[in-house]
């Protein structure tokens, strides 16, 4: 059978609704970021039908399929230029950074009578999206000066590339920014977006800034993490997803590979990764790098340890395992986020929503 993706939906309903009480405590609205559920449907209809009034996406083509949820839906991608007519018709906000995408979208949203929000994403040390501080008066006046175009607010990406947490000084450059902008233009921002899934430590503490009025999370909801933190924020539940894949083989083998490798390569012999601990009980299971890498997943049973993957197969050392693995039987996997992107996008792994 195919690997099964088990999504225990009673887990991210609880994340969602204490998130929403959280983010309530201090007057902050919050969107759900489902770009990890790579457009599954049924679990992001669940979310909206239960308190998530505002979605985020990557990728177009998932807005095209939630088309018909009624959340307000952002492009927290910056939109390609080849895809902007899709963005103005699918999408309610796009976060923008680039001159040229703002003037796009602008003259779109005249060709198809539409007002499409914009949210200028400002650099904060992460080297992600983002203008410059020299930028941020310059693309305003820009949205301002744009029909078809309302300059929604100002917005930052934080812990994704070089894991740059937010903090009073970061989130202060934010707030800042707004009050920039509010002052030169005379304008109110609706939003002042703070930040993703990292910055919930900040809020826990009541540590944002009064400015700081909008946060998007995905992380938080999905496994009840703090990313970059790596550990539940306070009420959480995690466990949501699990992975499970059939046993395609069990034999003992020595735990050093023999033969000869590419010239070019460390021998077997002299290579630290191998160490002789004689024959070991090995499992091969049925889910490989197509499906998730083997780094994102964490055996339920605690005395199997994966071995290595390849495409299609994981090797496992059972020695230690009080079950008696055969072929057929089944072992079971969390997995993490970065995990959750390929497997529920594997045309190869069943997914079953519980």
């Amino acid at each position: 059978m195919n690997p099964v993706l088990k999504i225990d939906s009673t887990i991210i309903l609880h994340n969602l609704s204490e998130l929403k009480k959280l983010t309530k405590k201090y007057g902050i609205e919050m969107s759900v970021v489902t770009k990890g559920l790579v457009g599954y449907e049924p679990l992001v209809r669940l979310l909206v039908e239960n308190g998530a009034d505002s979605i985020c996406e990557a990728h177009i083509q998932n807005l095209i399929k939630f088309k018909d949820l009624p959340a307000e839906k952002w492009m927290i991608r910056s939109p390609l230029l080849s895809e902007v007519p899709d963005v103005v018709r699918y999408a309610d906000v796009s976060v923008v950074s680039e001159k040229t995408v703002i003037e796009k979208l602008s003259s779109e949203a005249v060709k198809q009578n539409r007002k499409h929000k914009a949210v200028i994403m400002v650099e904060l040390g992460e080297l992600r999206e983002g203008c410059m501080p020299d930028e941020i008066l310059p693309l305003a006046e820009t949205c301002l000066s744009l029909p078809g175009i309302e300059l929604y607010g100002i917005g930052a990406n934080l812990s994704c590339v070089n894991e740059i947490i937010p903090d009073e000084k970061n989130m202060t450059v934010l707030s800042d920014a707004a009050h920039d902008i509010e002052r030169t233009f005379d304008v109110k921002l609706p939003v002042v977006s703070g930040g993703s899934t990292s910055t919930v430590r900040m809020l826990e503490e009541g540590r944002l800034p009064e400015r700081i009025n909008h946060l998007r999370f995905g992380e938080a909801v999905l496994f009840g993490t703090i990313a970059c933190y790596d550990v539940p924020f306070i009420g959480a539940r995690t466990g949501a997803f699990t992975l499970s894949a059939e046993v395609i083989e069990i034999k003992e083998k020595p735990s050093v590979p023999w033969g000869e490798r590419v010239p070019a390569v460390l021998p077997v012999a002299s290579d630290p990764a191998y160490k002789d601990q004689g024959l070991r009980k090995r499992a091969l299971i049925a889910v490989g790098k197509q499906d998730i890498r083997s780094e994102y997943m964490i055996p339920l049973d605690q005395n199997l340890k994966i071995i290595g993957d390849t495409c299609d197969c994981l090797i496992a050392d059972v020695t230690a395992s009080d079950k008696e693995y055969k072929p057929g039987d089944t072992v079971s996997f969390f997995i993490l986020y970065h995990g959750l992107v390929t497997a529920i996008a594997s045309d190869f792994v069943d997914k079953a929503l519980v």
